[in-house]
């Protein structure tokens, strides 16, 4: 498992203060410092060890003491924001998920808040110098730097910031890395200014802060050496991805919404693209003039899919909703009809099989169990406009205790395995069930009995697969059929994890759960009400890692929606996280 990097400034000027076991003289440490000293780049240190505030200077006589982490205020997702100054503070912060070490064990890495965990990444190189991207845990943004107005009273005129991911990134998030062996320390270089990582004494100010060091002279007041720690890797926020969703123009058509299945396509003219299935949707026309949503107005379509030109371009504006020109409602951009007889048509999982996508969808009325299920098949052009087909499986014309919305998997035996789940425990629990269908007879389903495939669902739980928390999803990845399940996210319970569970077969039986990741999203100070969860395994981003997905509900426990008469896109969008292969053992 690759570890995570943190860094930490916990110091008594040239004493260090050591809390976890240090990897000195390992294989892996000499491993390490051949990779960041100008040695081979592979294997890529990912995300290997952690960081210490070492002593500056023998003459210093001030104490550095705290973790480097995002400022600003957790339960207004400030943390989340780019461009948030970077401080030193506290192990754990004001964090209810940290690490369950002692809170008096300062500096130590069994106490280190998301926020103060960084994941180091190799990016390039020119010659025998190595650039590196250090990534936040908790905002999955870069640390970085901006030049500060020359009137500033900051004497070097920079401020340490977090930047948001992009295809690229830009000389001031990058570092170079210079190892001094004598002391087992490492000095940081910010490749655009060319300053230090540094901690600063504020002697007029009181206190320390975290800053770029440019001036030599300036040695004496600061700690610009740091020694490494080692972390197991984590799963962290996946920025780059939930930049995808903040769809802030008005020509982007669909750009806030629920659910998010991915489908990767392979026909033709859209091999290598992605189409992305929403649900409830707001349109970009509705965007008032500071980005936000009238709280007297409500969504445009009540689904809509997306087509994204390649799986690594993960800019906004490359993608667009697809169109039909039959819509029941009038809505080209609507891709499933609302039935006379529902309120609402919401698709969700699917798969690509020819020039066709299937995907199911839900349709009933108000926040209720499904009244029927159908399956769409979306016929596939060059452009934009595609042919949409209603099919009806056997079995589902009628069914409501099992909604078969929880994944789609073309397994290698050559069927289509749709997973479903029937809720219990008054929502905080539910049964996985299964159907299945050879890709030549969409409409042709059997389902699991438990011990046969048969031509009707049983809910009995004699049927079940697995049995999950408050919602679900299954995908197929590296020949494991991966759940992921979530606790309810519509109360106020303070439970708020991320789960994943494996099986090598369709129909179970599956791993114990195993907690991944936990959700800190808040709406103005309370928590914010999420669900919808997916996998989407095709996004490969080199790094052994799997993308999940969740999203928000424009509401939160106690508080209102609306603030001064407008809703934020924020709190009806998509956010993503990655785990690391090894966290499952994929």
């Amino acid at each position: 498992m690759a570890p995570v990097l943190i860094f930490i400034a916990q110091v008594k000027a040239a004493r260090t203060s050591v809390f976890v076991k240090q990897i000195q003289g390992t294989k892996d440490f000499e491993s390490y410092i051949n990779a960041f000293n100008g040695g081979d780049s592979a294997p890529k240190p990912d995300a290997v060890y952690t960081f210490t505030a070492s002593g500056g200077n023998p003459a210093s006589e001030w104490d550095a003491e705290g973790l480097l982490g995002v400022a600003g205020k957790l339960n207004f997702n400030e943390k989340f924001k780019a461009g948030q100054y970077i401080e030193l503070g506290p192990a754990g912060g004001n964090s209810s998920h940290a690490y369950d070490a002692p809170a008096t064990n300062k500096g130590s890495c069994t106490t280190a808040a998301p926020w103060q965990q960084w994941y180091i990444r190799y990016y390039s190189a020119v010659g025998k110098e190595k650039y590196y991207t250090i990534l936040n845990v908790f905002s999955g943004q870069l640390l970085s730097c901006v030049q500060l107005n020359k009137d500033s009273s900051h004497a070097n005129h920079l401020q340490l910031i977090q930047s948001r991911v992009l295809k690229r990134p830009s000389a001031a998030d990058l570092w170079r890395f210079v190892y001094h062996r004598e002391s087992n320390t490492f000095t940081f270089y910010n490749i655009k200014s060319g300053a230090r990582l540094a901690v600063e004494a504020r002697p007029g100010a009181g206190g320390q802060r975290a800053t770029l060091l440019l001036h030599p002279e300036k040695e004496n007041a600061a700690i610009a050496r740091w020694t490494l720690q080692e972390l197991p890797a984590v799963s962290y926020r996946d920025d780059a991805v939930v930049g995808f969703f903040e769809r802030s123009k008005p020509f982007l058509g669909s750009v806030a919404f629920d659910q998010g299945n991915s489908i990767p396509l392979s026909w033709g003219p859209n091999k290598g693209k992605v189409l992305w299935v929403t649900q409830d949707s707001w349109d970009g026309r509705q965007l008032k003039g500071n980005g936000l949503f009238d709280c007297k107005d409500f969504f445009r379509y009540r689904n809509s899919m997306l087509l994204q030109p390649a799986k690594n371009d993960w800019d906004p504006v490359h993608t667009m909703n697809i169109e039909r020109q039959d819509s029941r409602q009038n809505k080209p951009r609507q891709i499933c009809d609302v039935l006379p007889t529902a309120e609402y048509a919401w698709p969700a999982a699917g798969i690509e099989i020819g020039r066709h996508v299937y995907i199911q969808c839900s349709e009933g009325d108000g926040l209720g169990p499904p009244k029927s299920q159908s399956l769409y098949q979306l016929t596939e052009n060059e452009g934009l406009n595609w042919h949409v087909e209603r099919l009806t499986p056997n079995g589902m014309t009628t069914e409501h205790q099992i909604n078969y919305s929880a994944g789609m998997v073309k397994a290698p035996d050559g069927f289509i395995y749709v997973f479903g789940f029937r809720g219990t425990g008054y929502g905080y629990s539910l049964d996985l069930h299964v159907a299945r269908f050879k890709p030549g007879l969409p409409t042709q389903w059997t389902f699991w009995n438990g011990k046969n495939w048969v031509p009707a669902p049983d809910a009995d739980s004699k049927a079940r697969i697995a049995i999950g928390k408050a919602t679900v999803s299954v995908a197929y990845l590296n020949g494991k059929y991966i759940m992921m399940t979530m606790d309810q996210g519509f109360v106020c319970d303070s439970a708020r994890s991320v789960y994943l569970a494996t099986s090598d077969h369709p129909t179970g039986p599956f791993t114990e759960l195993k907690k991944v990741y936990t959700i800190e999203e808040y709406l103005y100070g309370k928590y914010a009400r999420y669900y919808t969860p997916v996998i989407h395994p095709e996004f490969n981003n080199g790094h052994r890692e799997l993308l999940l997905t969740y999203c928000l509900n424009f509401s939160g426990c106690g508080v209102p929606d609306c603030k001064n008469g407008y809703l934020d896109p924020y709190f009806y969008r998509i956010k993503a996280i990655r785990v690391p292969y090894d966290m499952i053992g994929l």
